[in-house]
């Protein structure tokens, strides 16, 4: 008995599976939202975090000099000058620490660190508001004036 030879299909063309007419515009709209909205919000969130560097940086400066120039450890000072930078952020968002023993007299010669921690946010949605985040803290260490007079 003979065997005869495979039938080969007439089409000469790709195969195209039924049903996959439409599916470029659900890709596209799928690509869009997974790849290029995160970058979209990491990128929003970069002048923020950048803000934030900076008033945490200014509030630690000021915070060390007023506390340096009175001369003694005026802490309520100190957080009334935190406040008035960081007033913008949200409650609890920043945090002074200050090297000396509340209302102590400094030592002339010597310097005040202050440290500001503050919140920064992992990611900011417009409608649903601030996810969690990290602590980013500025150090500023200011002398005391050795030959100034004490209250």
């Amino acid at each position: 008995m003979t065997r005869r030879p495979p039938r080969r299909s007439r089409s000469t063309g790709p195969v195209r599976a039924r049903g996959a007419a439409g599916s470029a515009a659900v890709e596209c709209s799928a690509g869009i939202a997974l790849l290029l909205l995160p970058v979209v919000l990491l990128v929003a969130l970069v002048p923020t975090w950048a803000e934030r560097q900076g008033l945490a940086r200014v509030a630690a400066r000021d915070a060390a000099r007023r506390v340096a120039l009175v001369g003694w450890c005026d802490r309520a000072g100190a957080d009334a000058v935190v406040a008035d930078h960081t007033g913008d952020l949200p409650a609890g968002a920043a945090r002074l620490d200050l090297d000396c023993t509340p209302g102590a007299p400094l030592a002339r010669g010597g310097a005040v660190t202050a440290r500001v921690t503050v919140a920064m946010p992992a990611l900011v949605v417009p409608a649903l508001g601030v996810g969690p985040g990290w602590q980013w803290t500025a150090v500023h260490r200011h002398p005391v004036d050795p030959y100034g007079s004490r209250p």
